[in-house]
């Protein structure tokens, strides 16, 4: 493939994901071709506002001027539309959730491997430039040994059967629409997970409204995390090590900054003096009228800052783009390094297993 030639793209599924992911693409290195919906009419406008022509599931994967589909449907539809292109020879990029469950994400994953097709988990998030630079640092050691994760991705929103987020059947949920960001981040920072407790509460719809996991790493790490469909909460990440902290600022999908604290580790008792006046009644008072204005004007710690481009979602696109320029025959080079095949099936195997203890799998 010339180097010098946009990467040509079908895109299946017409959301505002797929708005958004279009309307990110570096424009001199890629350009939409054909648009498929399982309504035509919404095909043929997403068509019309990005100069691509409408057509079918089947004939948008097929279609022979095309060399990357992206994946945008209902999770539940994931693994059916991944296989057309997969079949078809074309490399795929299959929004996250990667599949309804572990068992499709396995064979999607099969397929791509049997087939010779670079297929990738399109979380964005991995692909941020502060999200490489964060864990550049973290595996240098810069905050000692990574001990604890904390992550969430809380909105409210009101419930409606008829969208995908309130819909099981579609593959709905806290965990798989949002939960899935910080699940995926934690497998990225701390590595294999060996334990998970999960708990959630369950809508009538019958998804996972709100949701809690704690997983316990190969390493002996720890991460919490949260997720909800219905309430207010953070959106954000924050990673402890022995000798620093590392704060992600939301929103957590697609951060615009971090935090850097160094600590060394105290040395006996509970940090805190036992006399003097740190321990006086009115230095107490001070602080609690003084703190937070001083916590505000000096918030401490390093800041990291490696701006996204565009809107964010290039960055994966590029990385598959790049990975057909590396390969042969147009299908690309092996898996993505930073979301490989094997971490998306063990992603969704954990959202089985947490699904499994509170009752919906």
């Amino acid at each position: 493939m010339a180097s010098d030639r946009p990467v040509t793209w079908a895109i299946l599924g017409t959301g505002a994901v797929s708005e958004s992911f279009v309307q990110g693409l570096p424009p001199r290195t890629a350009r939409v071709a054909v648009v498929a919906s399982r309504r035509g009419d919404r095909a043929a406008g997403f068509a019309e506002r990005h100069g691509a022509r409408a057509a079918s599931y089947e004939e948008a994967a097929a279609d022979p001027e095309v060399q990357a589909v992206y994946v945008a449907t209902p999770p539940s539809e994931h693994e059916r539309h991944a296989l057309l292109a997969i079949a078809a020879g074309k490399a795929v990029l299959i929004e996250k959730p990667f599949a309804l469950d572990a068992a499709a994400a396995s064979r999607i994953a099969a397929a791509a491997r049997d087939a010779g097709v670079f297929c990738m988990e399109a979380m964005w998030t991995r692909f941020q430039p502060l999200i490489r630079q964060v864990r550049q640092r973290v595996e240098a050691g810069e905050i000692g040994e990574p001990r604890q994760l904390h992550g969430a991705f809380c909105g409210a929103n009101v419930p409606d059967p008829d969208t995908s987020l309130f819909d099981p059947a579609r593959g709905g949920g806290a965990l798989m629409h949002r939960g899935i960001y910080p699940l995926s981040l934690a497998r990225h920072f701390l590595g294999p997970v060996e334990g998970l407790q999960a708990s959630a509460r369950i809508g009538a719809t019958g998804v996972d409204e709100d949701c809690a996991l704690v997983l316990r790493h190969a390493s002996g790490a720890l991460s919490t995390l949260q997720a909800s469909l219905v309430s207010n909460g953070p959106n954000d990440l924050v990673i402890q090590g022995t000798r620093g902290t590392i704060r992600i600022a939301a929103p957590i999908h697609r951060p615009p900054s971090a935090r850097l604290y160094h600590a060394a580790p105290r040395t006996g008792g509970t940090g805190g003096a036992a006399g003097g006046l740190r321990g006086h009644p009115a230095a107490h008072a001070l602080w609690q009228r003084l703190g937070p204005t001083v916590r505000a004007l000096r918030p401490g710690g390093r800041r990291l800052s490696a701006p996204y481009a565009g809107n964010g979602y290039g960055h994966e696109a590029q990385a598959l783009m790049d990975a057909l320029a590396a390969g042969t025959g147009g299908t690309g080079a092996g898996e993505s390094a930073v979301m490989p095949l094997s971490e998306s099936v063990e992603i969704m195997d954990l959202v089985d297993r947490a699904r499994a203890q509170w009752g919906t799998a």
